[in-house]
């Protein structure tokens, strides 16, 4: 568990290896979110924004910041099936990286080392088991979702596949239950 709950600008620039001014720069632009002490003036950058924005930039996580929740990567279109499985995620409590660029996707698998991945475009289930594999994510969770009359349903090579939004309560349980592990 963390202790701290606010990082200085110093603390800041260190983690992302730019100059302590760059980060003041991105909290006036709005792209870091900070608050300001008062008296003195300095600012804090609150530990949950920092790693969000680390995140939302495709930078590495410290590891004495990491909270050590799950992450799922999702490939997916933007659409609103992908907007309720992004949903289910964060109510289960994991972080959500998602992408609709498969090359990306394999990318942030390596970057994150996500406890899960899933995908909602089965053609890309060959290809993303052979990132899998070579990339040795063995305890990976890889859930293919498809919509409600399409493909195979339950666990095939490893996959978990399910029907949207049929077996959506099947996918929260899935990731709720994996979380204890």
């Amino acid at each position: 568990m963390r202790e701290k709950q606010a990082l200085t600008t110093g603390e800041v620039a260190k983690y992302c290896g730019v100059n302590f001014r760059t980060v003041i720069r991105w909290i006036e632009r709005g792209h870091l979110d900070a608050y300001k002490l008062p008296g003195r003036g300095d600012n804090r950058i609150p530990v949950e924004s920092f790693v969000d924005f680390l995140n939302n930039n495709n930078m590495p996580v410290p590891e004495e910041l990491d909270s050590g929740g799950h992450k799922l990567v999702l490939l997916a279109d933007v659409d609103e099936v992908s907007t309720e499985i992004a949903s289910c995620v964060r109510r289960a409590g994991w972080d959500l990286l998602v992408t609709q660029d498969p090359v990306h996707f394999g990318f942030l698998i390596s970057q994150n080392q996500p406890a899960a991945i899933a995908i909602t475009r089965p053609e890309f289930e060959e290809s993303v088991r052979r990132v899998v594999r070579d990339g040795d994510h063995k305890e990976m969770l890889c859930i293919s979702i498809c919509g409600s009359g399409d493909g195979v349903q339950g666990l095939k090579d490893g996959w978990l596949h399910l029907r949207w939004p049929q077996d959506q309560q099947q996918f929260i349980l899935q990731l709720t239950s994996n979380q204890a592990a």
